[in-house]
């Protein structure tokens, strides 16, 4: 048997001798992984039954839950905030940062100030206006509220379907929430202490403090920072083309998948049905995705390119700070609704889609490349880039269909139709349609090999206006999907996009 030279370790799938510079990576998730049993036993001295604090444990959706569960969702409700900082700054009501079950618990044992706490999100001015609210105030108190009780009330009862009487009822179903935790003799319609013997039994104990310790250990903040600090060592890189450097952002790549695969497997842990049951979820995929295609690029290519990096680092990045600090409510360990576990073509369809908008997004990624390296030249149609570029949008398409066919499917089994012209479903066929003409325009020769880089340029911003775009019109069946509060994020994105691949293309082109 040959014999293992010093600091290497046999061979196993696709890696070669264990590279030392992981060393610093995996010594890192191994301090997470110790982290989170530590943050484990911190929240489990008990689990308490009694009114306390995050780790009493109530009966909450007809499962044993930790309150922290509860309080996230009620102030979800009322802000889409997970916890709340005071709008009015005066110390005596609110003297710092409040967590979700201090501000439930304030309400519930009918703390005087809580009625002036700003919890209350107003969405629209006109409605504002009509409950003559202070202008320009996007969130108000229950004291502010109250005195326009009545009118909610009366537009509540109404069934236009208007958009500022959607909001009314939205507020006014928020106010009885408000009204029904001060309440004592109500409070039970909402949730209820667990009983002793239920709380404590084995699997539910470990359900729950895990649940607390991934609120402890919030390990999307520590993927986003993993893929950020991937990001800029690449960055760096470009300039001083380092192995040393390059593997260093790798490894930071490296570290934010382990970390998204633990994210995810805890999500599993704990709701006992796969992590695909909203747009959170789904934007954690992609990102595992992305990180994944560079770590195994990273492996596997003897001849990568280090300016791939910098983009696929920043869009997985982008994609988690979005996840953490846009879409924090999405961290919420909900039920899932019966009619989103009713089949597994669901959780087919999800992922096969996840997988085919990463691949539209990567090959857009490849097309950024392709515009900057050949600024101002024409690109030959046998550059390496060139059939990335093809590999990842025959990747991405492919994908696509076969995901929104499962999801017909799924629609079948669920709603009793495969197509209902549904906004996540014409989004979904929009990016099939955008991704089959370029592949027509390639295949017809109907456009040089720029134009067929260019127009793929575009995958990014048409990938990311149908799936998050399409949840802004709060529309549809699939209202799983829906988040409210991205348009101006949505809108930056596409704007800064839009003008870097003109940039690349004309500006470049013009002074080359």
């Amino acid at each position: 048997m040959k014999r293992l030279s010093s600091g290497q370790f046999p061979h196993f799938l696709f890696l070669r001798p264990f590279p030392r510079f992981l060393f610093a990576p995996l010594l890192f998730v191994t301090l997470l992984l110790v982290a989170l049993p530590s943050a484990w036993a911190s929240e489990r001295p008990e689990l308490r039954t009694e009114l306390q604090g995050s780790a009493t444990a109530v009966v909450y959706q007809g499962e044993v839950r930790p309150f922290a569960s509860f309080a996230r969702d009620v102030l979800d409700n009322f802000s889409g905030k997970v916890s709340y900082r005071c709008k009015d700054g005066k110390a005596d009501r609110c003297p710092r940062k409040m967590q979700a079950t201090e501000v439930v618990l304030g309400i519930v044992k009918n703390a005087p100030q809580s009625r002036d706490w700003k919890l209350f999100k107003v969405l629209r001015s006109d409605v504002s206006e009509a409950l003559h609210l202070p202008p320009g105030e996007r969130y108000v108190s229950y004291g502010q509220l109250q005195p326009a009780r009545d009118l909610l009330e009366l537009y509540a009862s109404r069934n236009d379907g208007h958009a500022a009487t959607l909001e009314m009822k939205r507020l006014y179903e928020n106010v009885q929430l408000f009204e029904t935790l001060g309440d004592s003799a109500r409070v039970k319609e909402l949730f209820t202490l667990a009983d002793p013997t239920q709380a404590e039994s084995g699997p539910t104990v470990r359900r729950v403090n895990l649940e607390l310790a991934y609120y402890f250990v919030d390990p999307v903040l520590w993927a986003f920072v993993a893929a950020f600090a991937g990001f800029l060592l690449s960055l760096v890189n470009l300039n001083f083309k380092k192995t040393a450097l390059d593997r260093a952002a790798n490894g930071a790549g490296l570290v934010a998948s382990v970390v998204l695969v633990l994210t995810l497997a805890v999500r599993f842990a704990v709701t006992g049905h796969p992590p695909m049951a909203n747009l959170y979820e789904i934007i954690l995929w992609v990102a595992l995705l992305l990180e994944s295609f560079e770590v195994v690029a990273f492996f596997r290519c003897r001849r990568r390119k280090f300016s791939l990096m910098v983009p696929v680092a920043f869009v997985a990045a982008l994609l988690l700070f979005f996840a953490r600090f846009v879409l924090e409510t999405g961290d919420a360990f909900r039920a899932l609704p019966a009619i989103l576990n009713s089949s597994v073509f669901l959780t087919l369809h999800v992922f096969t889609i996840a997988m085919g908008f990463a691949g539209m997004i990567l090959s857009g990624i490849v097309a950024h490349v392709a515009l900057f390296r050949f600024r101002g030249r024409e690109i030959p149609r046998d550059e390496p880039l060139m059939s990335l570029l093809y590999g990842t949008l025959v990747f991405g398409s492919v994908l696509t269909i076969v995901g929104t066919l499962l999801g017909g499917v799924w629609a079948d089994f669920a709603w009793g139709r495969f197509w209902g012209f549904d906004p996540k479903e014409c989004g979904a066929l929009f990016v099939i349609l955008w991704a089959m003409l370029g592949l027509h325009l390639r295949a017809g020769r109907l456009v040089t090999g720029r134009g067929f880089v260019l127009f793929n340029a575009f995958n990014v911003v048409v990938t990311f206006l149908c799936w998050f775009g399409i949840n802004l019109l709060g529309v549809g069946l699939h209202s799983y999907g829906f988040q409210n509060g991205t348009f101006t994020w949505l809108l930056s994105f596409v704007l800064a996009d839009c003008a870097l691949i003109l940039l690349l293309n004309f500006y470049f082109r013009k002074h080359e």
